[in-house]
């Protein structure tokens, strides 16, 4: 019976790439994922409406200078040792705190805040938010709440707290002490949140030449399949939000894309990244242009 079950999902998955491969002018490939055929999902998603933009969101971004934006950026390839670290969610739908942590830390490295780039604990996060009703891995939570819990009460590096939840599928305790007994370092925070998103990609470009910027994207089934290329929504339903990290832009054969990283591991896509079409109207593909935002630290 179980071998059926897996032969019976790796069919239907086959069949799905199959589908797409064969859909005329389709900017990407699909592939079947190890993870997809052993019944383990690649993520949790948010099971909400479009988000809407909260009180504690600040104020609209403004450009740090009149220079225009240039045609191409790639922060992985330009400074590989702030920027090139993809999470991996595992089994917690927390996709807001993995990824807002990650830029967190992506994003200090940029600015010099830190001599060298250290991550910081999205579980610390996940076990002492009280306030921003992200403290469950099965519990709802936007990239704005994260953030202004980062602003309000700040967090740990992960060497002292380490992401547990991943594994488990739970969370614990807010931790008095680090993982090894010793005493809690004094927590790093963020100093405000910037509004970056108005359907005006010139605006993100802008913002981007200062750092990373966190984003949603509405994930639809064909999403999970994504290899390469420029992702476009062209199968499947919609299925919820999951969060992200702009990291550039540029052009391939005429179509404008951003550059994302994921919080899928390095085994998904283009080493962990994909390209999504970039300028379309109402909020961009799969309303990535929608819900972004970027700290300063």
């Amino acid at each position: 019976m179980i071998i059926f079950l897996i032969y019976s999902i790796a069919s239907v998955h086959q069949e799905v790439v199959q589908i797409l491969e064969n859909i005329p002018e389709i900017t990407w490939k699909a592939k079947v994922h190890d993870q997809m055929n052993n019944n383990v999902p690649l993520n949790q998603t948010y099971k909400t409406k479009v988000p809407q933009r909260t009180k504690q969101t600040s104020k609209k971004f403004v450009p740090v200078s009149s220079k225009k934006a240039p045609d191409y950026w790639d922060w992985v390839h330009m400074n590989p040792g702030c920027s090139d670290v993809v999470p991996e969610l595992g089994n917690c739908g927390v996709s807001a705190q993995v990824s807002v942590m990650n830029t967190f830390s992506d994003f200090r490295c940029f600015q010099g805040k830190d001599s060298e780039r250290i991550e910081y604990s999205s579980q610390y996060q996940l076990n002492c938010d009280t306030d921003y009703r992200c403290s469950n891995c099965d519990q709802e939570c936007l990239i704005y709440w994260v953030w202004n819990f980062l602003i309000d009460v700040g967090t740990v590096p992960a060497s002292c707290i380490s992401y547990k939840s991943g594994q488990t599928g739970k969370t614990g305790k807010c931790p008095t002490m680090c993982d090894d007994g010793s005493k809690l370092p004094e927590l790093v925070k963020a100093k405000e949140l910037v509004d970056v998103c108005h359907n005006d990609e010139e605006l993100i470009k802008e913002a981007l030449i200062n750092g990373p910027v966190s984003t949603m994207i509405q994930m639809s089934e064909d999403l999970y399949y994504y290899e390469s290329g420029i992702y476009q929504h062209v199968y499947g339903i919609s299925i919820g939000w999951s969060s992200c990290e702009f990291v550039g832009y540029g052009e391939e054969n005429g179509v404008k894309f951003w550059k994302v990283k994921n919080i899928w591991g390095r085994q998904w896509g283009e080493n962990g990244y994909f390209r999504v079409l970039r300028g379309s109207s109402n909020g961009g593909e799969s309303q990535i242009e929608y819900g972004c935002c970027q700290a300063i630290v």
